[in-house]
């Protein structure tokens, strides 16, 4: 990877961040799932040294074509996560342990959830939320060690805010896209080669959808 590769790429992490930024807020974060969706649609672009990027073009793209899923999921993770919070709230100052513990446990899922429905919307071709909602959780439950890392990264990332400097919260999402995708990627792969052929013009992390009907 020579200098010119890798300032485009450096380019094209704070374009996608900005973009990102702007298309949560402009809709009042209602539309933060099809905002992280297309983050993550050209984050994982960026690893294919074959095709430019093409940032814009690419996270509008799917902004458009998967608003629908990306909002849906997106409402079901704040449905879930807010009377969660109020459940850990209300056992913290209760003091009842197993309630706390069982709260603990359920944001840690929903936590991994989120982490992983955005990047696979982005990848995969959905038919049915269902299978998605149940791929999202097979997938995120087999990877433990993986889901160390992803945990690590998004920590890593409040850290730098806090503690580096608040203007890095204009760079955030798109190092947390780039940082999850490099991750995620290996764990997509075998999932991706199952619909390439050597014939097929899909080439890995194009963002061209591929059909994902299940875990094995």
């Amino acid at each position: 990877m020579d200098w010119k590769e890798i300032y485009r790429n450096v380019t094209n992490v704070i374009y996608v961040s900005l973009l990102w930024l702007f298309t949560s807020l402009l809709g009042f974060l209602l539309t933060f799932g099809a905002a992280t969706t297309a983050l993550f649609r050209v984050s994982f672009q960026v690893f294919n040294q074959k095709e430019p990027t093409q940032a814009f073009k690419r996270f509008f793209r799917s902004f458009k074509e998967n608003f629908w899923i990306s909002s849906l999921c997106w409402l079901v993770i704040v449905l879930i996560g807010l009377p969660l919070y109020l459940m850990y709230n209300y056992a913290l100052r209760e003091n009842y342990s197993l309630m706390l513990v069982l709260a603990i446990i359920c944001a840690y899922e929903l936590l991994i959830f989120t982490i992983y429905v955005f990047p696979l919307i982005a990848i995969f071709k959905v038919k049915n939320p269902f299978q998605l909602f149940k791929n999202t959780l097979l997938m995120a439950n087999q990877n433990l060690w993986l889901n160390f890392k992803l945990l690590g990264s998004l920590a890593a990332i409040f850290l730098m805010i806090l503690f580096v400097h608040s203007v890095l919260i204009l760079l955030a999402g798109g190092l947390y896209g780039i940082l999850i995708s490099f991750h995620l990627r290996k764990v997509f792969a075998p999932y991706l080669e199952q619909f390439r052929s050597p014939s097929s013009e899909v080439e890995e992390y194009t963002g061209k959808e591929a059909p994902f009907n299940g875990i094995s």
